[in-house]
């Protein structure tokens, strides 16, 4: 699975044999076929690699069910936003290859990586319910589509990276404005005295 992760991120989906795949192994390449059925079986096993990486650099339990105010929730936030980046930084051939690369394979891996994006999605929403069941969130919001704006928000950004607009300094800036944004729309209403 490392070998493939590796030579696929290292050359491309499309432009690897399975061939290139065994000798990086140092395996025979029928031995890759007594495991796999197929190369596009192999990438499957491949995005879940690269998935379980991207959610091992958020650190989904200390974003989820720990904050108890706005404040908390935009730091807890940030951070994570902060450890996707250092994720690009490190590796940025893993989120090439499931941001970018994997969803023009074919349509079934398409609404496999829209699936993950509404996943995402659902966990952030599930996070804005709970404030609002807590009553440090806006009653008002909906937490459904505030998890796909947040979301929407961040990705583009980190697609930008990858695809070598790498700016420090617009990085810096667009975090900001998200969390700005977040410190604006959260917080519930005050009652008019």
């Amino acid at each position: 699975m490392e070998a493939a992760f590796e030579v696929f991120t290292a050359r491309g989906y499309e432009s690897t044999a399975i061939s290139e795949v065994a000798a990086y192994a140092g395996i025979g390449q029928g031995t890759v076929y007594r495991y796999f059925g197929s190369k596009r079986e192999i990438l499957d096993h491949v995005i879940d690699f690269g998935v379980d990486k991207i959610m091992d650099s958020i650190q989904l339990p200390t974003l989820l069910g720990g904050s108890n105010s706005v404040a908390e929730l935009i730091e807890a936030t940030r951070a994570a936003v902060d450890r996707l980046y250092d994720l690009v930084d490190r590796e940025p051939r893993v989120l090439r290859l499931v941001l970018v690369e994997a969803g023009a394979i074919d349509p079934e891996l398409s609404r496999r990586l829209f699936g993950l994006e509404a996943i995402a999605a659902s966990l952030i929403a599930g996070e804005l319910a709970r404030g609002v069941a807590g009553g440090w969130i806006d009653p008002d919001i909906d937490a459904q589509v505030l998890g796909h704006i947040i979301f929407g928000l961040v990705g583009p950004w980190i697609v930008r990276e990858l695809l070598g607009g790498s700016q420090p300094e617009v990085r810096a800036r667009t975090t900001r404005s998200v969390m700005e944004m977040l410190e604006r729309v959260l917080p519930p209403r005050k009652a008019a005295s």
